[in-house]
């Protein structure tokens, strides 16, 4: 075994670069599925450990309208006799530098059931919360971070009564990152502009019954809810934005598979004699097959170990994005730091590993079979080869069938979208070899003869000898390429479909939003009166108002909408099912409301359903009477009209389109404005739609930013492959090509047939990757789009990203063929043509 060990890794030192190239494809591959998976449990964490700080111990929660309810029923329930209730004021706050930090205002006499900050409570620092008005907690983290500022530092926040000057002291004991900062309710509720008012009520109900008894003693629009429901909504819709990156980033690693596959496929075709000579000598099948694993995992060890300190690097660089896109669009989430864990390092591990020894397996068989003397060893090898394309193709067609049955039928969910996804992927290349060698045959055979082109005749026959080894290849570089179409499709179809919907919805002239943070369960408020005065303006034409706010409803917590729209309003509303026929008077004067396509996916709710929706006025059931298109919450919305909810004019809203009347410049309603906002006491910004639609195209962008960056990686990952297959190739047919330079081909003609035969697998490579890519955009959009968030939108095929990924394919291969076609070109032919192997 020694010796055969010794003949085997010899092999190392006279080809380094396959080595090498296998080993960067394995590291590229691990690094990036190890870099997603950490900053998606850095994320995770992050949200699970904010959960604790704000929640704690608390089983319920007392919720009530969005703009607050009043202290006073706090204190009634302590009188009667409710002791684990705790009061709290939270929100989001600016710093002038512009980050965000969370205020939780808490009563520190009250929160000893609740969190573990209290265990600090009797300490000077948190005495001084309730002796030093202005005062805040903040995270030890936080402070050490701040070159400028020590303990006890005073500094100004961005609030909705205006700028706010406070005294940060360190939190005792406290460990999170910054994004927490704990203050006295009273001081909460000056900053927050919410004096007298109480965000919710934690409470602490573990008796049976308890719950029961304490929800009948809540006052008309107050309702308990379970901690749990607040938070699953935006849990389930980030757990399907992890997946997506997970099942993206996997691509990566079956594209070094195939790597692992063809490099193990190379090193026993060189040394079939070699092998045969020691089977001669005593050595078993079974030990051939165990020297083949064990260079495999060899190389897996390697790569994985070198893949995962690269991995944790680059979720150094990925975790801020992905903290971003989750805080864009289901909740705010504050992570700086990657927190490796010993399980998810040791499970990269055996999955790069694992996923070598797999890919050998097939090359281990193959020398176990080998029979020695190379050129009729390579030919049983490819004649079987060519056998098994037929099989191949059979399980292809299966793999597919099946994957369709799966997606046409919507069984398992997201989950079962993506195995869909992956049998279709694997059923298409399952039919790329017979496909391939029936094409390079047609170009080697009757194209070649009928154009009389002996270079491409070479370079076809040539290529379909070879199909063992230049198969993997297409079929790595297909499937990268393919992915890169698939992404292009979702994306660009998405960005034109949320694109046209800015357009229908933006249709005021200019827009008055609240200048501060959203609060904890909504939009800041205007002062309804705001309303009122603008219209009475000679400037302006209609006024419009919105507010989004958390309402309690019998599906859980769910946002609303809340309108008082212009009058044609119905008119530039994407209602996709519903009558628009006096629909507006039926929001206007009845219990009705309306619903995004992604709310009635995820609440499996219809037009004609009911809703029962909790308001000022109490618990009411609302008719469910369409529904419209909606990008802007993942989650869903629900869509009231304004007055049905306050039961009279709104007190307040959190923005105002206003339109301008006939022959009255834009520049002038404006600047009216700007002139009398600077007379009101609360702080609103001016903005036109224009200036809405790029902000809101740049988180779309945001959000698809890293997407991109896994499909660049992958098609790196391919590059190596591709690039690994043909130095291979092209060295082992060393001997072939010094026959002709013998013969009389010249370098320059060496060098052309090598970049034909990279050009020939680049461009099926490419060809065969557009209907994989388009069934990949189709599958990604109609299937797991709509699975994991309930939009709908046009498929749209990208003709300028398939053009590029032609390019892309054909460059890929030209540039891997540089290297191989320069030493063939420069290759002594004596050495050369004494190779038997």
């Amino acid at each position: 075994m020694r010796l055969l060990l010794r003949a085997w890794l010899r092999d190392w030192t006279r080809h380094p670069l396959q080595r090498l190239l296998t080993i960067i494809g394995v590291i590229i591959a691990v690094a990036v599925v190890l870099a997603v998976d950490l900053a998606n449990q850095s994320a995770q964490r992050a949200f699970d450990r904010s959960m604790i700080e704000v929640a704690g111990a608390a089983t319920h929660q007392v919720l009530g309208p969005v703009d607050g309810f009043p202290d006073r029923h706090y204190r009634d329930l302590r009188l009667g006799g409710w002791r684990d209730l705790a009061p709290i004021v939270e929100g989001p706050l600016r710093l002038e530098t512009g980050e965000t930090i969370y205020l939780l205002g808490v009563d520190p006499l009250a929160e000893a059931p609740f969190r573990e900050m209290a265990a600090g409570f009797g300490s000077v620092p948190v005495q001084r919360l309730l002796t030093e008005p202005g005062t805040v907690l903040v995270p030890p983290r936080w402070l050490a971070a701040q070159e400028t500022m020590e303990d006890e530092s005073r500094f100004t926040l961005r609030t909705p009564a205006g700028p706010q000057t406070v005294t940060a002291i360190a939190a005792p004991d406290a460990d999170a990152e910054g994004q927490l900062w704990v203050t006295d309710i009273a001081t909460a509720q000056v900053l927050l502009d919410r004096v007298g008012l109480l965000d919710r009520i934690d409470a602490r109900l573990e008796e049976p019954g308890q719950a029961e008894a304490l929800e009948v003693l809540l006052p008309t629009g107050l309702e308990l809810v379970p901690v749990a429901a607040r938070d699953a909504a935006a849990r389930e819709l980030a757990q399907a934005f992890r997946i997506n990156l997970t099942a993206m980033s996997l691509l990566a690693l079956l594209i070094a598979a195939f790597l692992i596959y063809n490099t193990q496929t190379f090193s026993v075709l060189r040394r079939l004699e070699v092998l045969a000579s020691l089977r001669l000598l005593g050595v078993s099948r079974e030990q051939v097959v165990g020297v083949v694993l064990f260079e495999a995992l060899l190389v897996g060890l390697i790569g994985t170990v070198l893949g995962a300190l690269a991995g944790i690097w680059l979720a150094q660089g990925l975790v801020g994005q992905v903290a971003r896109t989750v805080s864009d669009h289901f909740f705010v989430v504050a992570v700086t730091a990657v927190e490796p864990r010993p399980l998810a390092l040791a499970a990269m591990v055996a999955l790069g590993v694992g996923l070598s020894l797999l890919a050998a397996l097939a090359p281990a068989w193959e020398a176990a079979r080998g029979r020695g003397m190379g050129t009729s060893g390579r030919a049983a090898l490819e004649q079987r080869a060519h056998g098994l394309t037929g099989l191949l193709f059979v399980a292809g067609v299966l793999a597919l069938l099946l994957g369709a049955a799966i997606a046409a039928l919507g069984l398992g969910a997201l989950v079962g979208g993506f195995v869909a996804l992956f049998l279709m992927i694997t059923g298409f290349l399952l039919l790329l070899p017979r496909f391939l060698a029936a094409g390079l045959r047609w170009l080697g055979g009757p194209l070649a003869e009928r154009f009389d082109w002996p270079l491409p005749r070479l370079a076809g026959r040539s290529l379909e000898r070879s199909l063992s080894r230049s198969g993997p290849a297409v079929v790595a570089l297909t499937l990268a390429l393919a992915a890169a179409i698939g992404v292009s499709v979702l994306v660009g179809s998405f960005r034109v479909s949320v694109s046209v919907w800015l357009g229908q919805t933006l249709t005021s002239d200019v827009y008055v939003v609240a200048a501060s943070p959203a609060s904890a369960r909504g939009s800041a408020w205007l002062p309804g009166h705001w309303a009122e005065t603008m219209a009475s303006w000679p400037e302006v034409d209609t006024v419009s108002t919105g507010a989004t706010m958390d309402a309690v409803s019998g599906r859980g917590l769910i946002q609303l909408f809340l309108v008082r729209p212009h009058p044609d309003w119905l008119e530039h509303l994407p209602l996709v099912e519903g009558n628009a026929a006096g629909l507006d008077a039926l929001l206007r004067d009845t219990d009705t409301v309306l619903m995004t396509e992604s709310f009635a996916a995820h609440q499996d709710l219809r037009v004609g359903d009911r809703l029962e929706i909790t308001i000022p006025q109490g618990r009411r059931s609302f008719a469910i009477a369409g529904v419209y298109r909606d990008y802007s919450n993942p989650g869903g919305t629900v869509l009231m009209r304004a007055e049905r909810y306050h039961g009279g004019p709104a007190p307040g809203f959190g923005s105002m389109g206003l339109r301008t009347a006939d022959g009255v410049p834009l520049e002038t309603l404006e600047a009216r404005i700007e002139a009398w906002l600077q007379d009101q006491d609360t702080p609103a910004l001016v903005t036109r739609p224009d200036a809405i639609e790029t902000e809101s195209m740049a988180i779309f962008d945001r959000t698809f930013a890293i997407t991109h960056l896994l499909r660049l990686i992958t098609l790196l990952v391919a590059f190596v492959a591709i690039l690994s297959a043909l130095v291979a190739l092209q060295m082992e047919r060393a001997r072939e090509y010094a026959v002709l330079r013998s013969t009389g081909l010249l370098p320059s003609g060496v060098s052309r047939l090598v970049f034909l035969q990279g050009a020939l697998l680049g461009l099926f490579a490419a060809l065969a990757a557009i209907p994989l890519g388009l069934g990949m955009g189709w599958v990604l959009i109609e299937v797991i789009n709509r699975e994991a968030f309930g939009w709908r939108m046009d498929v749209l095929l990208p003709g300028i990203p398939l053009a590029e990924n032609l390019f892309l394919g054909l460059g890929a291969a030209l540039l891997a063929s540089i290297y191989p076609a320069w030493r063939l070109a420069r290759m002594p032919l004596v050495p050369a043509l004494r190779l038997n192997e």
